[in-house]
């Protein structure tokens, strides 16, 4: 099968991040997968792995592109693609009028992907507007988010057990690659002994690990009241805040360092910036942390500290429906949170501190079956396959 992804660009991101991931994983799996982007970082990781790049600036907006249009309807033709993947909505508009102009018998199937809700509602009122439900079958992250475009387009919702018809929806989750974040593979002594020369006072601490980019919203705030609460109760307890600060956010972060040391936490959190080494991080860390706001949350976290077996911990996003198949314990009393009463209340730490301690002293077993790339791209395939049976 000839599968060929439309993603604004290659450039670092979650979305390039996505693409280059199941582009890799399709050619591992013995199909044609290339890419449409206008470039990016990322190419060579691509090429690298069997997959074509063609370099085109889908990225513009613009009512007209038909010059664009011709261009990639030009690449299309002459790679007999049987499957046309458009990520965002500006892409889905590309693919969908690209589709349209080609003759019925040599148009690939048009699968298109909602990665999350746009801020302000559904694609606001732009010429975009509903781009992303125009695919022969759609996509959403999350069963939410499939839940809800369904109800905003009118388009039939597909039970887990039917086959996709054309014009449906269905969730399909972030797969993990877990040949790269193998929990089986041992953590390496000389990996734990470089980090404790770097950083002695995570010597004997038991590690709580937040993840993600720093900036308004990410979680980064909840994070240091969490760990002053359970400080409270454990002391034994330190934080890892990982990543890269978001560009022109040098002085929220700056400030973070600032409150934490204000709270009493200057011995008990340390600010890592972005590594490269999260496999060992995940297998060393106690619990793993996602509390950004739905807006920023996306579960990439959460998948990824479950496959390494770290139970988990989040407050909304696709991360709580992972968290409820896979380990319900980092859910607990935090299904509530969304409720008006405990956010008003304050109690939101409440929550949070009864389920983390509760994770503390007896974690349950993860069960992280179906959440592998390897399965979620099979899973997509076979779609694929029956759509273009039934179109």
């Amino acid at each position: 099968m000839r599968i060929v992804q439309v993603v604004p660009s290659m450039e670092s991101g979650k979305l390039a991040q996505e693409a280059l991931e199941f582009a890799q994983e399709m050619a591992r799996q013995g199909h044609e997968s290339s890419v449409i982007s206008s470039g990016g970082a990322l190419v060579s990781r691509l090429t690298l792995h069997n997959c074509q790049h063609f370099e085109l600036p889908v990225h513009r907006k613009g009512l007209v592109n038909n010059r664009l249009h011709r261009k990639v309807r030009k690449q299309l033709e002459s790679m007999q693609a049987d499957v046309l993947l458009c990520r965002d909505s500006l892409c889905s508009w590309h693919g969908w009028k690209i589709w349209q102009s080609l003759p019925e018998a040599a148009r690939p199937r048009l699968i298109t992907f909602l990665h999350r809700w746009p801020q302000g509602g559904i694609f606001g009122r732009g010429w975009m507007k509903g781009a992303v439900a125009r695919g022969e079958l759609v996509f959403a992250a999350s069963q939410d988010l499939a839940r809800r475009l369904s109800k905003r387009f009118e388009i039939p919702l597909a039970a887990p057990e039917d086959s996709p018809k054309p014009f449906t929806v269905r969730h399909l989750y972030r797969g993990v690659n877990v040949r790269e974040l193998d929990r089986r593979a041992p953590v390496s002594g000389h990996w734990q002994q470089r980090l404790l020369n770097n950083y002695p006072q995570l010597e004997g601490r038991s590690w709580l690990l937040l993840p993600g980019e720093i900036g308004p919203g990410r979680g980064q705030d909840n994070f240091l009241e969490l760990l002053a609460e359970l400080k409270k109760e454990r002391e034994d307890l330190f934080g890892l805040v990982v990543g890269e600060v978001v560009p022109g956010q040098e002085k929220f972060a700056r400030g973070l360092e600032q409150r934490a040391e204000s709270m009493g936490l200057a011995e008990h959190v340390v600010f890592l910036g972005p590594r490269r080494d999260m496999r060992e991080l995940y297998a060393s860390a106690r619990i793993t942390f996602e509390l950004a706001d739905p807006l920023y949350a996306d579960g990439r976290v959460i998948s990824e500290a479950l496959a390494m077996g770290c139970p988990a911990v989040t407050l909304g996003g696709p991360g709580v429906e992972v968290l409820q198949q896979c380990f319900p314990q980092g859910l607990n009393e935090c299904v509530a949170v969304g409720s008006e009463n405990v956010t008003e209340s304050g109690d939101l730490n409440k929550y949070l501190v009864a389920t983390c301690l509760t994770i503390l002293r007896e974690p349950e077993a993860i069960d992280f079956s179906g959440f592998s790339l390897e399965e979620t791209g099979a899973r997509a395939v076979d779609w694929f396959q029956q759509v273009n049976k039934t179109s």
